[in-house]
């Protein structure tokens, strides 16, 4: 058996292998199952990032299934290539008008809905709601930040503008979950130049922080460009960016210039984020630093590495 295979019970013991083997396998995680009696093969080293095995096994498992499922949700929100920042493997996420509601924890999470013609496009071979329908979906069921960080995406790329987001919030009025998603909605922003930017605005909202100007021009004290910085915080001074890689070589003659433009340089990255406590005391003691102290670049100490999500953009 291949180790993506996707195989029933039946083909199972067809092979030889006993129901009491077959309960060994589930329960070592040798094999994943996807419905009652069927069946995905782990992959023992978990090789491939989460995105591309969730795709797999979209790909593998919807032949399987009865009633032209439509993958939806976060699953569909991967196949539109919109950023999935975290390490785990969701459940896939497929809609069917008589779905049944999914047990906590099923490898399949159904959601039951009537799409319309309108809201499904195929991509990659598979039915998927459209890029409108996902974001809307992602926002009413999603955390606000992972909503934000796909909201944003969705925007930055043009699949969705403001106001196709609008239109499909308000054709689901009536869902729970409304005045969240548009909370999301209206706090997304395709100024944010990926999953880091967007996850540190969602937190900078969340822990209480003045919100900051994005992509702002910098200029020296002769008035020549310096380029853009992420975040500009209120007054003038303080400025923040996200660094992809932690361990990324700074750029000196930048952060000098920066300086003497008077500006104070916050820096930080994944690590800090996923324990975000540090980070945000250390904002908070930039913001209140008197501005004539002088200008200073300002790295966060990275977290344990595990921790660090997968940053797709």
């Amino acid at each position: 058996m291949s180790e993506d295979e996707v195989v029933t019970r039946t083909a199972l013991l067809d092979r030889g292998m006993s129901d009491s083997q077959i309960r060994r396998a589930r329960e070592c995680g040798e094999l994943i199952s996807v419905l009652p009696g069927l069946y995905v093969r782990a992959d023992p080293d978990r090789s491939g990032d989460p995105v591309s095995r969730h795709r797999a096994n979209l790909t593998m498992v919807i032949p399987y299934l009865a009633g032209e499922p439509v993958v939806s949700h976060v699953s569909a929100a991967i196949v539109h290539g919109l950023p999935f920042c975290h390490s785990e493997i969701p459940p896939l996420h497929l809609t069917r008008p008589d779905a049944v509601k999914s047990r906590r924890g099923a490898t399949v999470q159904w959601h039951k809905a009537a799409l319309r013609p309108g809201e499904v496009v195929e991509v990659g071979g598979l039915r998927v709601t459209t890029a409108d329908r996902t974001v809307v979906d992602c926002a009413l069921g999603m955390p606000f930040d992972q909503a934000v960080v796909i909201a944003d995406a969705a925007l930055r790329r043009g699949l969705v503008t403001r106001r196709s987001l609008r239109d499909q919030l308000a054709m689901l009025s009536r869902v729970p979950g409304v005045r969240r998603a548009a909370t999301v909605l209206a706090f997304a922003d395709p100024r944010s130049r990926g999953p880091g930017e967007s996850l540190s605005r969602a937190l900078l909202h969340r822990w209480g922080l003045p919100a900051p100007e994005l992509a702002v021009p910098v200029f020296d004290a002769s008035g020549q460009p310096l380029g853009r910085v992420a975040f500009a915080f209120p007054g003038g001074s303080l400025v923040g960016e996200f660094i992809e890689h932690p361990d990324a070589v700074a750029d000196a003659r930048r952060e000098e210039d920066l300086a003497d433009a008077g500006r104070r340089l916050v820096q930080w990255s994944w690590p800090d984020l996923r324990s975000p406590e540090r980070w945000v005391e250390r904002l908070r003691a930039a913001l209140v630093e008197s501005p004539d102290q002088g200008a200073t670049v300002i790295r966060t100490v990275p977290a344990p590495t595990a921790s660090v999500p997968d940053s797709q953009s």
